[in-house]
């Protein structure tokens, strides 16, 4: 992309999975963004994000969670949820080799907030600011009781049995091209194990129950219309959180992707962002 000089290479996991990450570096950077993607998707996803900080001298770093798009392991799987963080750990450590003492922004959307909360939970200093996106603390869908349980047994006797996500694509954005691109994309899949379903869930209630322990500064954003991921998981952690700088932004209307929105509607967000990463780089 213009302004950016794109590379992409791999590192390896602390179990020798090799992790697939992607950077949009420029010459002279203000502050470092890291992008955290959802589940079944990838880092190439965010192409509007990327091209809406052109020319704010910020450089983009984004890994592809193991078992997701260019990175190796089974397709929705995990054995613990420590293996995202530790895997976004890594990442954080070649990104401070590649740059001295500048201002480092966590962007997580869906899954990837839960795994940015996380993140933001064991490793405070690491950052400078905190964006939640549509955080998947709590699922629009309820699960019933009788599920949960066959999960959690599953889970000790099968734990990488996979099943169907069950994501209804329509439910992403407003734009069909998005949905259309998102179904064509060969590095999209739609499966979860029973292990990272009941890892998903107990990562998103603790973030939920420690959300007090967040200092940094913090913005929310969340579609008011998400059909997949509650929006009040959002509202609660802003509630929450101890950050005295924090913001929430509920966009009225909107679904999950908020970023991939109608054009007028994505707009909108990916401004509100840019605006928000520009100020807390220049006020560090």
């Amino acid at each position: 992309m213009a302004d950016f000089i794109e590379n992409t290479g791999n590192f390896v996991g602390l179990d020798n999975t090799q992790i697939y990450y992607h950077s949009w570096k420029v010459d002279r950077p203000r502050g470092i963004i890291v992008i955290v993607h959802g589940i079944g998707e990838h880092s190439g996803r965010y192409g509007n994000l990327i091209r809406t900080l052109a020319g704010a001298e910020i450089s983009i770093y984004a890994l592809d969670h193991r078992g997701h798009g260019h990175s190796e392991g089974k397709r929705g799987h995990i054995n613990a949820f420590a293996e995202y963080t530790d895997d976004l750990k890594t990442l954080f450590k070649l990104i401070n080799t590649e740059n001295q003492d500048l201002p480092i922004i966590l962007l997580g959307h869906s899954m990837g907030g839960v795994i940015a909360c996380q993140y933001a939970l064991l490793y405070p200093h690491d950052l400078s600011g905190l964006i939640l996106s549509s955080a998947g603390f709590i699922t629009a869908a309820r699960v019933p009781g009788w599920k949960k349980g066959l999960a959690k047994l599953l889970s000790k006797l099968a734990p990488s049995f996979s099943m169907p996500t069950g994501l209804n694509s329509n439910d992403l954005s407003h734009d069909q091209t998005v949905v259309e691109a998102y179904l064509a994309d060969p590095l999209v899949h739609d499966k979860v194990s029973s292990r990272w379903f009941i890892e998903f869930n107990r990562a998103g209630a603790d973030c939920l129950r420690r959300a007090a322990e967040l200092t940094m500064p913090l913005l929310i954003i969340h579609g008011a219309e998400d059909k997949i991921v509650d929006p009040q998981g959002s509202q609660q952690v802003m509630a929450r959180a101890s950050s005295p700088d924090k913001k929430l932004y509920l966009f009225k209307g909107l679904y999950h992707e908020t970023m991939n929105e109608l054009p007028a509607e994505k707009k909108k967000v990916l401004n509100t962002i840019r605006a928000w990463i520009i100020k807390h780089v220049e006020s560090r």
